[in-house]
Order: C-alpha cells, then sequence, then structure tokens
C-alpha cells in the first residue's frame, strides 16, 4: 500500500506513526518518498525523514535515514520473527518547522539495493544477481535495452534499480585471481568492492596513440563506494610499475551533464564517480586498480568501468542563468505568441573527449506547423548562441518536444548531437536543490497573441573597436494596449558592452539603445537581439514569470577596428597656465570629412578651450588647449582618452581611444 502523508510545521518535531499486522517470516519493505518528491529546498533538511520499524514494546527492529540508494530518502526492508504487530514510524531527520509531504509505501515485496553486474550488453538478455535483500541475495533475466545509457529495472519494488546498457559485452572480475585479464578494448568491466581496503586489478592491453574513455558507474547505480581507478604500466616482467593516471572524482560536465549549478560543484551522484580521457604513452600491458576511498565497501559495493573511444558529441543545452539556480523562463522557456518571436541563449557544449573543432547550423526538429527557427552559423569555439523561434499569426495553439541539432558545416565530419535541459526542484532564490529533471528534449508551446512587437533598426555603420553605438528600437503596439514595455539584450556577445533593463514608458514607442566594444572585441559579424516583456509592479521580470515576452528579429553587426588610434606623451601644467595638449594620430581606417575630437578625463579645475580640433584623414597630429585654474587638483592624472565621432551614412559613430597622463604642478 502507499500512504500520502505530511508531518506538520508545528513547534514541536511531529511523528507519524503506523500499525500493520505482522507475521512470523512476512517479509516487511518499506520506503518513503520526500525528496524525491518535494518541491523546494531552502537549504536545510525540511525533507529529509528517518524511518523506524518497532515491535509491539517499541523495540527498534530497522531502521534507516540516509542511504546510497535514494540518498535521503529512507528504505529498509527486515523479515519478521514473530506474530502480533509492527509500528512504521516517520519522522524528521534534522526538525524544520515546516509541512513535510512524503508518501510512505508498505509492501511484502523483496527489496534489492543494487544488481550485479549492473548492466549488459545493449539489446541482450542477461542474468543479473540482486543484492541487499534481507532475505538473500537471488537472480532473474532481464532484458537489456537496444537503446545506450542508463535504464530502470524495479524488480516489483516501488522504486527502481539503475543499470547500464552499452554496446559492449560484460567482462567480470576473476574474484579467486589477483587480476582480471580484458582480451581486449573496447570492454566493459564489473566486480564488487567486498570489504574495506579491497582493490580490484584488471590488466588490459593498449597501444600508444589510443584515445580511450574511461569512466566509472557506481555511486551512479546506487552502490555505497566511492570510486578511485589508477592505471599502471607494467614493466619487463609484467610486474606493476609507474602510475600513468590517477582520478578519483568527477565533474559533472565529465558526465555530460550541463545546466546544473550546485554548491561546491556537486549536487549529482554522477561527481563521485571517475570519468576521464586516457591516451597511453607506450604499448603494452597496463593494470587498471579499482578502489574505494570511503572504506565503505561490502556485498553491495557495485561497480561498472566502460572502457571506450570517445565519440564526438556536442549537447545543445537549455541552462537556467537565473540568480540562485532557480528556473527562469525568461532564459530557458520556448513559449512562443502567435505572429511574433522568442529568442533563447543555447550552450553549445562539447560533450568528454570531444574533438570537433569547427562551425556549425543549429536546426530545430519537431517544431509544430508555422513555427520555424532562426540561427546564424555558430562561430567554431561558441558557447552560447541565441537560437530564435518565430511562430506565424495562423499556428495553432499547442505545444511540441523539440531538440535542438548541431550539423558541421564541413559535412565531412561526423558529429553527434544531443539535448539537454536539467531542471532543478526548486522554486525559489537562495534553496540547493540536488534533485533535477533531466530532459532529452525541449518543451516548446505556441501561446497567444502578445499585445505588442519589437523591432531592432539593423545598424547601417558598424561599431568600431573601443567605441558605441546607438540602435533604434521601435514597439509596435495592438490596438487598446498603451502599458510599458521594457526590454534587455540577454545574449552578449563577448566584449560587447550592454546597457541594463530600459523602459518604453507608456505613450512612446521609441528608445534608443546604445552599445559599446572593448578595444579587444572580436572583429567581424555578430548577431544582436532585444527581448522584451510587459512590465509588472509585483513581479519583476527578470526570472519571467507572469510577463508576455517576445523578441526582435535577429540582425546583424559589424566590428571594425577603429578609424584612428591617438597617443601621447606624458605632459605638464601648472595652476593658472594655458598650454597645448598634443597626441599623435594613427590612421587605421580611412574616413569622410571631419570627425569631432574631445579630450575626457580631465581633473577638477582643468578646462579645455575652445574651439575643439577636428580631425581630417590626413592630420598625423592635433592638440587641445588646455588650461588649469588655481582650483586645479595637484598630482599625475592617468587615464586621459579622446572621444572621436565620425559621421556616416547620417548616423554617428563614436569611439574612444587613447591613455594620456597630466601633471598639474603649483604655480610659480
Amino acid at each position: 500500500m502507499t500512504i500520502q502523508g505530511q508531518l506538520g510545521s508545528g513547534s514541536r518535531g511531529e511523528i507519524d506513526l503506523f500499525r500493520i499486522p505482522a507475521k512470523e517470516g512476512q517479509q516487511l519493505s518499506v520506503e518513503v518518498d520526500s525528496v524525491r518528491i518535494s518541491y523546494n529546498h531552502y537549504g536545510d533538511s525540511e525533507f529529509d525523514l528517518a524511518v523506524r520499524i518497532l515491535d509491539e514494546s517499541g523495540q527498534e527492529l530497522a531502521t534507516n535515514d540516509d542511504n546510497p540508494l535514494h540518498l535521503q530518502d529512507p528504505v529498509v526492508s527486515l523479515k519478521l520473527s514473530y506474530d502480533g504487530l509492527a509500528y512504521v514510524e516517520v519522522r524528521r531527520s534534522v526538525f524544520a518547522p515546516r509541512n513535510t509531504i512524503y508518501c510512505l509505501h508498505i509492501s511484502e515485496n523483496r527489496r534489492p539495493l543494487v544488481a550485479y553486474p549492473p548492466g549488459g550488453q545493449a539489446g541482450s538478455k542477461q542474468v543479473i544477481t540482486l543484492l541487499g535483500d534481507p532475505t538473500g541475495d537471488y537472480e532473474e533475466t532481464i532484458d537489456i535495452p537496444e537503446k545506450i545509457g542508463r535504464f530502470e529495472y524495479f524488480s516489483g519494488s516501488p522504486s527502481s534499480l539503475l543499470l547500464r546498457s552499452s554496446p559492449y559485452p560484460n567482462i567480470l572480475e576473476n574474484q579467486t585471481a589477483l587480476e582480471t585479464f580484458v582480451d581486449k578494448l573496447p570492454s566493459v568491466l564489473n566486480g564488487i568492492i567486498s570489504q574495506a581496503g579491497d582493490t580490484d586489478v584488471f590488466r588490459i592491453s593498449a597501444k600508444k596513440g589510443d584515445r580511450l574513455q574511461v569512466r566509472v558507474f557506481a555511486a551512479t547505480l546506487g552502490s555505497p563506494i566511492d570510486p578511485k581507478i589508477r592505471i599502471r604500466s607494467t614493466d619487463s616482467k609484467s610486474k606493476p610499475g609507474s602510475i600513468e593516471l590517477e582520478v578519483d572524482d568527477a565533474l559533472l560536465t565529465d558526465h555530460d551533464i550541463f545546466g546544473t549549478s550546485f554548491r561546491g560543484g556537486g549536487g549529482l551522484k554522477e561527481v563521485l564517480d571517475p570519468s576521464v580521457i586516457w591516451e597511453p604513452t607506450a604499448d603494452g600491458d597496463y593494470l587498471l586498480e579499482i578502489e574505494d576511498t570511503s572504506n565503505s565497501g561490502g556485498p553491495t559495493g557495485i561497480y561498472r568501468v566502460e572502457i571506450v573511444s570517445p565519440k564526438n558529441v556536442i549537447h545543445t543545452a537549455l541552462v537556467s542563468r537565473a540568480n540562485d539556480w532557480m528556473e527562469c523562463p525568461r532564459t530557458s522557456s520556448l513559449a512562443v505568441p502567435q505572429g511574433n518571436r522568442w529568442t533563447v541563449n543555447v550552450s553549445i557544449l562539447p560533450g568528454q573527449g570531444n574533438t570537433y573543432r569547427g562551425e556549425l547550423n543549429i536546426i530545430a526538429n519537431g517544431l509544430p506547423a508555422g513555427v520555424r527557427s532562426v540561427s546564424p552559423r555558430v562561430p567554431s569555439g561558441a558557447k552560447l548562441w541565441p537560437v530564435q523561434f518565430v511562430a506565424d499569426q495562423s499556428a495553432l495553439l499547442k505545444g511540441a518536444l523539440v531538440t535542438l541539432e548541431v550539423v558541421p558545416i564541413d559535412s565531412s565530419h561526423r558529429l553527434k548531437s544531443r539535448s539537454q535541459q536539467n531542471i532543478p526542484f526548486i522554486n525559489h532564490p537562495g534553496g540547493d536543490a540536488w534533485r533535477t529533471v533531466r530532459l532529452n528534449r525541449f518543451v516548446l508551446g505556441v501561446t497567444e497573441p502578445a499585445p505588442f512587437t519589437i523591432d531592432v533598426t539593423p545598424p547601417s555603420v558598424p561599431l568600431v573597436r573601443g567605441g558605441e553605438l546607438a540602435i533604434l528600437v521601435k514597439v509596435t503596439r495592438r490596438e487598446g494596449f498603451n502599458q510599458p514595455v521594457q526590454f534587455r539584450c540577454d545574449w552578449r556577445p563577448p566584449g560587447i558592452g550592454f546597457p541594463p533593463t530600459q523602459v518604453i514608458p507608456s505613450g512612446q514607442n521609441e528608445a534608443f539603445l546604445r552599445i559599446s566594444a572593448q578595444e579587444r572585441a572580436p572583429l567581424g559579424i555578430l548577431p544582436i537581439v532585444v527581448v522584451a516583456s510587459t512590465v509588472r509592479e509585483d513581479f519583476s521580470d527578470y526570472v519571467g514569470t507572469g510577463h508576455v515576452r517576445v523578441s526582435s528579429a535577429i540582425v546583424n553587426l559589424t566590428i571594425t577596428e577603429p578609424y584612428v588610434e591617438l597617443t601621447s606623451q606624458p605632459e605638464s601644467i601648472r595652476r593658472g597656465q594655458r598650454k597645448q595638449f598634443v597626441w599623435t594620430v594613427r590612421h587605421k581606417r580611412p574616413f569622410e570629412g571631419e570627425a569631432r575630437v574631445k579630450l575626457i578625463g580631465l581633473p577638477k579645475g582643468v578646462h579645455l578651450i575652445n574651439p575643439l580640433p577636428l580631425l581630417t584623414k590626413h592630420l598625423k597630429e592635433i592638440s587641445f588647449q588646455v588650461e588649469a585654474t588655481n582650483e586645479a587638483l595637484l598630482g599625475r592624472v592617468a587615464g586621459l582618452s579622446c572621444e572621436v565621432v565620425v559621421e556616416t551614412e547620417g548616423q554617428e559613430i563614436l569611439q574612444r581611444t587613447g591613455s594620456g597622463t597630466l601633471r598639474i604642478d603649483p604655480k610659480l
């Protein structure tokens, strides 16, 4: 049976107690779902429960708080030795004054904790031994799925065991020998760290120039061990030699898990399981050793080591980029109003061992009728890129599951593409959820029409390094809609600066977006796009909840070298003095007409004297006349620069250049 319960939020720790009939020889299995069905995590232990099984006198028969299978959700099973009554007690591990929901599963089923071997070859039948049940181990024959990767196996229990489907057959450790021989690679090794201090050894042959991914699955599959691997060379007598590779824990990205941000970089069990790319330094035999750093070995200390040739894989991921890792519709959801656009930044993340470097196209698969995607060509090495979805006015109000596939521009390259989104179980800032929902497709919905559209006027002139550019942004309002509209640039190419959120007030339809380029901004054509939303007094648009959101079309912005480069020698001036401050001009790009130049950064009490110089493409130097008053601050002032304004095609291009120094001395 399954009981839905709740521990109350009172000032005292509440305990729920359930009475059940007991029979001698009967198996009693109890599991709790609480953390796994919780709706938030405030960083404390409000969903961390514990279970005890008591006899009629209140004596404890079995108990569990945390475990390798479900982490904070307890699971316990025992064989009863008497007739009468038994009691199941559910309580908090640590008191927290909040309501705590849970589901309690009480049954007579067997409750194994792991399977050995913990997987098999895809498409085959595999005999597994189920370990950890109090009544003893037992065997079952299961069908291994054709799909490569992790899969669930329930074996009659309310919750599943996790196993692996792999392309290669199993090799089981030889428990009666010091070493287990592996005849060829790729291969899948399986074993059990059966006691504390145990080290299993596999002898493998490899060649210099091989490139192998060595990935361990242990904690990930519910094993209690914290595995560590070591690869040693062997000497001429086949004895253990020097250590070539030693790996303990892993990053989540080592397991191709992206989009989760946890304190300390952990949060999921995969961080305990090593995963590494190994390149042997010589032909010959090697010893792969695996041990448990936590001394938690025992009958359920299973592990699996998959040694394969890594493939070129690139993942497209939607990642929440809001503060404190909450799920953020503004940055990671796909809601497209009819007759409008929406744009998100897609993370482009190489899998472990990927060697492909090159340009890509992003293709959306599974879009509903009337919806199309727009994305410029992705340059080599880009980690983040805008993808836009456009819904026709006639597109039906419906949802779809879509993938974003990356395709090499150079068709001679073979590349696997996978989509991924990890959504944390968290609904507020400041939490620390270790549970996530992992998706391999993205949910897209066509929504009702938005009350406005937003457009960006494509720049007719380039943005120069070290310069600024003003771009016109226009809002087109539907009849009856006169509310403020706020807009921002979520897509921020490297080296390009954007202002914070701007608001177009009621009664107005235009604003200027002022963007700037650093002096080392990448040259070339970059996409820019503006996202906009309605304004609410009760909700910020930072997260996006409760707002109608649209985007402009993606337009191109060209980044070029500056027109000129100005330099100066250190200069000095005395209080009460006027003096020419000379700057040398180096022309980098020609321009027509005259450019206005202004010296900026002067300290208090130092002024420019008009007229200011005008710059043409023929001048080699310019000078400013400066005056220091008696109130001028004495001392050295650094960081002076020149602001150059060039007019072309009816638009002003502003550039800042130079870094001058001026010393203010006392009056003689």
